[in-house]
């Protein structure tokens, strides 16, 4: 993947967790916001391997872990 890309996807990221978490709080809906969370970490991993920033890849994981149990939750 180009650096270009790699930093495309990282910026692109930032909207859709804004974009997200706005319109959690406009419709009170708490997926919205845990379904644009899981994205944008998607889309931010591949900047942080480029930069090997190991620690924030966890991080990433972590929210990705924590968006899809809440999305699964919601189904139960």
């Amino acid at each position: 993947m180009s650096r270009t890309r790699i930093y495309r996807l990282k910026n692109i990221s930032v909207y859709v967790g804004l974009g997200a978490y706005v319109a959690m709080i406009l419709t009170g809906d708490v997926i919205l916001g845990a379904l644009g969370k899981l994205l944008a970490e998607l889309l931010r991993i591949p900047f942080y391997h480029y930069t090997k920033a190991n620690d924030m890849v966890g991080m990433s994981l972590f929210f990705i872990v924590v968006s899809a149990f809440a999305i699964l939750w919601s189904f139960l």
